[in-house]
């Protein structure tokens, strides 16, 4: 009998819903006159990050190859990480958060997928 975290539970809404606010903080920062990071590359870079880093929790979703998975859970952190620094450096608060979150649900993810594959119940 599978276990039931296998049988299509989203394991990255957390990751996904993260990069997504992160989107819409980084896309607001960048078209809003007077935030201090208006029309910067640096801005819009950070608005790409946090599409690709929803891409990838999608993608983590859907795939069943492991390494596959470990590269894209590789990148994402690393993803997360970076944009949290550059918020830092950017003084966007929210946006850090907002990558915090995305951490958390990486390792959630990764937790739950080591749960099923190791058998122990949630």
């Amino acid at each position: 009998m599978p276990h039931p975290s296998s049988t299509g539970t989203p394991r990255t809404i957390v990751t996904f819903a993260g990069a997504l606010g992160g989107f819409a903080v980084a896309l607001y920062n960048y078209l809003t006159p007077l935030t201090g990071v208006n029309g910067t590359a640096g801005a819009l870079l950070v608005v790409v990050a946090c599409l690709l880093i929803a891409i990838a929790a999608i993608l983590i979703q859907l795939s069943r190859n492991t390494t596959w998975r470990g590269v894209l859970r590789f990148m994402v952190g690393l993803g997360g990480v970076l944009t949290a620094v550059a918020a830092y450096f950017l003084h966007e608060w929210v946006l850090m958060a907002a990558m915090g979150l995305v951490i958390i649900g990486l390792a959630f993810d990764i937790a739950q997928t080591s749960q099923t594959t190791t058998g122990v119940p949630a």
